[in-house]
């Protein structure tokens, strides 16, 4: 599932970067603009497509490594179900933030911002990881050690300052909603839920 879902997003954006630019805002990036016009699909097909490929590969690099723990713990089916409700959860912390915070402004940064990207569904398969192993050892931009409690409550706490300030090219609501459904999986696992 892991190199399924890899694959899904490599062979989207592939793809998108031949269409028409348009077509990729109006069917591969969630915004409030599209929720309003009933382009309902694209709070999920946000989640396969990303604006440049260093941005792919940050992202499907950090699935490979925790989706392929998670897989193998929980199967392949349980991790295409947290993909999935990450990237929608993501979506809709997404359009609150837009809805409720954004600047009532057009441009970038304004309501109309959109937003697309793995990061939501990567962000919950990561949580999950961390939550279930928060002793283990992460290592940040592949040579930093740092405990993996530690390494998400700063994940944690640059998304919440991402938008305390606003958007800064990095959607950190919709990691925030990736991180919420790690958090309630986890809760689930433990019998809390």
């Amino acid at each position: 599932m892991v190199l399924t879902l890899v694959g899904a997003n490599a062979a989207v954006h592939a793809l998108c970067r031949l269409a028409d630019p348009s077509f990729k805002m109006k069917h591969f990036a969630t915004s409030l603009d599209n929720f309003k016009s009933g382009r309902l699909h694209t709070l999920l097909t946000s989640a396969f497509t990303h604006i440049h490929l260093d941005h792919l590969f940050k992202n499907m690099s950090s699935f490979y490594f925790f989706g392929s723990n998670v897989a193998c713990v929980f199967g392949p089916a349980f991790l295409f179900k947290l993909y999935v409700s990450g990237a929608l959860t993501g979506s809709a912390f997404f359009l609150a933030e837009m809805a409720c915070l954004a600047p009532r402004e057009e441009g970038f940064g304004g309501w109309k911002t959109p937003m697309l990207g793995a990061s939501a569904a990567v962000r919950a398969t990561v949580f999950l990881e961390i939550f279930l192993h928060p002793k283990r050892m992460l290592y940040l931009h592949f040579c930093i050690p740092v405990p993996a409690a530690i390494a998400g409550a700063g994940f944690i706490a640059a998304d919440l300052w991402r938008v305390k300030k606003g958007q800064s090219g990095v959607a950190g609501s919709a990691h925030l909603g990736g991180a919420f459904v790690a958090a309630l999986v986890w809760a689930k696992l433990k019998g809390w839920i």
